[in-house]
């Protein structure tokens, strides 16, 4: 099982922060920010680089709680089960985050379909990236995740808690309604 101090690895530390943007260190770790309900106790495991934070909620070892996304946009969502699983699916799919926002207000379908247009865009992007995954890989104890989509659906859909703002106002879901017809430069 991965450990949590296994992701402070230099190298892992830095393909993580450059290709998946979890970025373990330099974070701040105050959640007295984050209010959940219901009231689960948290731990900030990461942040990304517009503000966001990773959180693990729920009781238990680090390793095996939730893992929940909480963007500096006012928008929230579980993206993993337990850190090792969480890895393994953004590791396959670094752009997670832009699935759930084209997928046309959670559909899986619509998460496959914009899939196929960001992993052209990423690999363009990144030429690199097949070989710093193998790296991660090989540095990492991770399960193999055979539909990484369907997975963080699935998380996405089994959500177990909501964010408030300090003012009482409930963060919006992770899943956006743009669907990848909305985007005219995939054809």
């Amino acid at each position: 099982m991965l450990k949590y101090s296994d992701l402070f690895d230099l190298e892992v530390m830095n393909y993580l922060g450059d290709y998946q943007d979890f970025e373990v260190s330099n974070i701040d770790k105050d959640t007295d920010w984050i209010t959940l309900t219901p009231d689960y106790p948290i731990e900030v495991l990461a942040g990304e680089g517009s503000g966001g934070v990773y959180v693990v909620y729920g009781e238990g070892e680090i390793e095996k709680r939730s893992i929940l996304f909480i963007s500096s946009e006012g928008q929230s969502g579980k993206i993993g089960n337990n850190l090792s699983e969480f890895i393994a699916m953004i590791i396959e799919i670094p752009y997670w985050f832009d699935l759930l926002k084209f997928s046309g207000g959670g559909q899986l379908s619509e998460m496959r379909k914009t899939a196929h247009f960001m992993v052209a865009e990423f690999d363009e992007e990144h030429p690199d990236y097949n070989k710093a995954k193998t790296n991660l890989k090989s540095k990492l104890t991770l399960p193999n995740i055979s539909d990484p989509i369907a997975l963080l659906h699935s998380c996405m859909q089994s959500s177990d808690c909501k964010v408030l703002a300090s003012d009482g106002w409930e963060y919006e879901s992770l899943f956006n309604t743009f669907v990848s017809s909305d985007n005219t430069t995939w054809k």
